[in-house]
C-alpha cells in the first residue's frame, strides 16, 4: 500500500500510523458507504485519511485532503464541523446525528448529519473519527411536503396527509407491491393513482378492478381473461385485466373479497408474473405491479382461513394507512374548498364559500362516510343553494341531525316511507317536536310543515314525533 503524506511525517507516532494503516486496508469497505469518513489524529488538527465520499463531496483529490487542516478544509465547506470536534476534544465521548448546513455553488442548502467517535485504540493520544451523514434529500421533501396542502389529486395539509406524502416520494422509484388499507371513502384510488403517477409506469395503463362488484364467478375472467369456447357463451377470446395493465399498473380494490380459488390463481400471476386465460394450458408472460386496497382487517381474515397468508404478504411489501376524516380535521374545510371550486366549474355557478355556522358544522360532524360523504354533502348543499355562500340548513339531513358530538343519527326504526316523510320525521324527533326549529332546518314555513305532518299523519305531542293511528 502506498504510504501517504501524512504517514511520512508521523513516524514518530506509531501508533497514529498503524490506526492509519488499518483504515486504509478497510477503505475499499469504507469507500463503498456513501457517509463521508475521516480520521484526524494529531493534535495540529491535520486529516490523516478519508474515505471517497468525502472525495465526492469537497471535490477535492484525496492526496489534497489527507494532510490538510480541518479549519482549513473542512469548516469551510461544512461550517460548524469544528466546533463538533471541539466539543468531542473537551468531553472525551462522541457526538451523534449534530445537523449542520451549508450553501452549495448552486445556491441550494445542503443539510448534513455530523457524528464523531474517539479512537479507543489510541488510548491517551489525540484521534476523532468524524461521520459526514447527506440528508439533503430528506430534508428538501420533508421542508416541500410542509408547504404542500396537496398531492397530486390528493388534497390535504394535515401532518397526517404530508408524511403520506413524503412516503410516497420516497417509494416513487421503486416498483414493489403496495397495500392501501383505509376506511371506506378515505380515497385509496386516489393514492393508488398517485403512486401510478410518479412511477416509470405513468405513460402505461392504470386499471382499475374493483373486486367486490364482480361475481364471484367472473372475478377470474375478468383478470385472467378466457379463450374462446371456454365456457358456455365464450365465442372469442377475451383479454383479461392482468394483460390489459401489461407494462403498467394493476390496482386491485377491496381485494379483501377475493373468493379463495382466485387468491390462488392470483399469487401465481403475482410470483411468476404468468397468467393463463380460462379454458387455456398456454401462460402469457405479463409486466404488471399490483397495487392492492382493502377497509377490511386481512389478518383476521387469515385468522378464519378466509385470506391466504403467502397471498397477503405478497401483496403486502409496503403498507399504506390512511387516515379516516375525523383524525384529520385540518383538511375538511381545504377539501370542502376543493370541492365547491370544482363543482363551480361544473354547473357553471359563482359559490363563494362556507357560511361560518357552515364551516362549524362541517368541522364538528365525525364523517363515518369520509372524504366521499363529504363530497356528496357539498354538492347536495350546492344544488339547494341560492345565495353565495353554503348554509348549514342545506346540508343532507345527517348532518343537520347530528348530536353534540358530531355523530349522525340512529337510523329510523320504521321503513318504506317517502324521503320527505322521513325526513321530517327525524327532524321532528331531534328537535323534541319543537316546530320552529324543525321548520328552520328544513328551510320552509312553519305552517307548510304542520300542512305536511297532517298529510304524514305526524302528530306533535309530549315533545316528540309520535305517528297518528291510521
Amino acid at each position: 500500500m502506498k504510504t501517504n503524506k501524512f504517514m511520512s511525517t508521523h513516524t514518530d507516532h506509531p501508533k497514529f500510523s498503524e490506526y492509519v494503516h488499518r483504515f486504509n486496508e478497510l477503505k475499499t469497505v469504507f469507500d463503498y458507504l456513501p457517509d463521508g469518513i475521516v480520521a484526524i489524529l494529531d493534535e495540529e488538527m491535520k486529516i490523516a485519511t478519508a474515505n471517497r465520499a468525502i472525495v465526492e463531496m469537497l471535490e477535492t483529490p484525496l492526496d489534497a485532503i489527507i494532510g490538510t487542516d480541518v479549519s482549513q478544509l473542512l469548516e469551510k465547506r461544512f461550517p460548524g464541523v469544528y466546533k463538533v470536534i471541539m466539543q468531542t476534544l473537551k468531553t472525551r465521548k462522541g457526538v451523534r446525528n449534530y445537523t449542520i448546513e451549508r450553501i452549495s455553488p448552486d445556491g441550494e442548502i445542503n443539510s448534513f448529519l455530523v457524528s464523531t467517535a474517539i479512537a479507543e485504540e489510541l488510548e491517551e493520544e489525540f484521534g476523532i473519527v468524524l461521520i459526514l451523514h447527506d440528508i439533503s434529500e430528506i430534508t428538501r421533501l420533508r421542508k416541500l411536503t410542509l408547504q404542500m396542502q396537496r398531492y397530486g389529486e390528493i388534497i390535504g395539509k394535515s401532518k397526517e396527509m404530508k408524511k403520506l406524502y413524503a412516503l410516497i416520494e420516497s417509494i416513487k422509484q421503486y416498483d414493489t407491491s403496495v397495500l392501501i388499507v383505509g376506511e371506506t371513502g378515505t380515497g385509496k384510488e386516489l393514492f393508488a393513482r398517485a403512486l401510478h403517477d410518479i412511477s416509470d409506469r405513468k405513460n402505461q395503463p392504470f386499471v382499475p378492478v374493483n373486486c367486490s362488484a364482480l361475481p364471484s364467478d367472473l372475478i377470474e375472467s375478468e383478470l385472467f381473461g378466457y379463450v374462446k369456447g371456454a365456457f358456455t357463451g365464450a365465442s372469442s377470446n377475451h383479454m383479461g385485466r392482468f394483460q390489459v395493465a401489461n407494462g403498467g399498473t394493476l390496482f386491485l380494490d377491496e381485494v379483501g373479497t377475493l373468493p379463495p380459488h382466485t387468491q390462488i390463481k392470483l399469487l401465481r400471476a403475482i410470483q411468476e408474473r404468468v397468467v393463463e386465460p380460462l379454458g387455456s394450458s398456454k401462460g402469457i408472460p405479463v409486466d404488471v405491479r399490483i397495487v392492492s386496497a382493502t377497509n377490511r382487517d386481512l389478518l383476521e381474515l387469515i385468522a378464519k382461513n378466509e385470506f391466504r397468508d403467502d397471498l397477503y404478504y405478497r401483496l403486502k411489501v409496503l403498507q399504506i394507512n390512511l387516515p379516516p376524516l375525523r383524525e384529520r380535521r385540518e383538511d375538511i374545510i381545504i377539501l370542502a374548498d376543493h370541492f365547491i371550486t370544482r363543482l363551480n366549474r361544473y354547473y357553471n355557478k359563482s359559490i363563494v364559500g362556507l357560511s361560518p355556522s357552515a364551516r362549524v358544522m362541517l368541522e364538528n360532524y365525525q364523517w363515518p362516510g369520509n372524504v366521499r360523504e363529504l363530497q356528496n354533502a357539498i354538492e347536495h348543499s350546492f344544488v339547494l343553494a341560492t345565495g353565495a355562500l353554503l348554509e348549514p340548513q342545506q346540508f343532507p339531513p345527517e348532518l343537520r341531525l347530528s348530536n353534540e358530538q358530531g355523530a349522525p343519527p340512529p337510523p329510523p326504526e320504521e321503513t318504506g316511507k317517502g324521503e320527505e316523510e322521513e325526513e321530517l320525521r327525524r327532524t321532528l324527533l331531534a328537535t323534541n317536536g319543537n316546530m320552529n326549529k324543525a321548520a328552520t332546518i328544513l328551510t320552509m314555513h312553519r305552517t307548510t310543515l304542520w300542512r305536511k305532518m297532517k298529510e304524514y299523519r305526524i302528530n306533535k305531542g309530549f315533545g316528540k314525533a309520535t305517528i297518528i293511528s291510521r
